[in-house]
């Protein structure tokens, strides 16, 4: 019976024996995992294109902002005419001038809700056309280095990143190239 025993066990030994070595070159012949992250933001904000964009529209920012200034002025003008002339207005002429005024204010309140609408909209239209040509960049240059996981920083919710895998600085330069490359 004992050597039944001492069989059975020398078998149980072998036969794991067997299984962990099975399993470790396995394991060991798989490649080993690539990952890295990217910051966007900096890219977009780095970027060539990405300055371009945000110059073009802190220039339609602008150009809206003198037009809602000159509408503010008028405004101003309006109710400082008003004041003077006050004593000498009708009642009916008064009220009426009163009314514009708020009209003008409405509208202009109006005008700077639409405009800042329109900004922020032009603004994200440029961030997703900077982020589908970027979607691509970083797409080729993971399957050219090999890598099995590339994740946005911002997003992906990295606490710690080693260096090593911070690929931004190069899709940067990847992404600036291929846009000159564009034009």
């Amino acid at each position: 019976m004992m050597r039944v025993i001492v069989g059975w066990r020398r078998w149980v030994f072998w036969g794991t024996a067997a299984i962990v070595l099975t399993a470790s070159v396995g394991w060991a012949a798989e490649p080993t995992s690539r990952l890295g992250f990217v910051d966007l933001q900096t890219v977009i904000t780095q970027s060539k294109e990405g300055q371009a964009a945000m110059d073009k529209v802190k220039a339609e920012a602008a150009e809206k902002q003198k037009e809602i200034n000159a509408k503010e002025n008028e405004i101003k003008q309006m109710d400082a005419d008003l004041q003077k002339q006050t004593s000498v207005l009708s009642e009916a002429a008064k009220k009426d001038r009163e009314e514009e005024i708020r009209r003008k204010l409405r509208d202009l309140k109006r005008i700077t809700e639409d405009v800042n609408r329109d900004l922020a909209k032009r603004e994200g239209e440029m961030v997703n056309d900077l982020l589908r040509d970027l979607t691509i960049v970083i797409r080729d240059y993971g399957k050219e280095k090999g890598y099995t996981l590339i994740v946005e920083k911002g997003q992906s919710g990295v606490i710690y990143g080693n260096d090593a895998a911070d690929l931004t600085k190069e899709i940067l330069e990847r992404y600036n190239a291929r846009q000159a490359k564009k034009k």
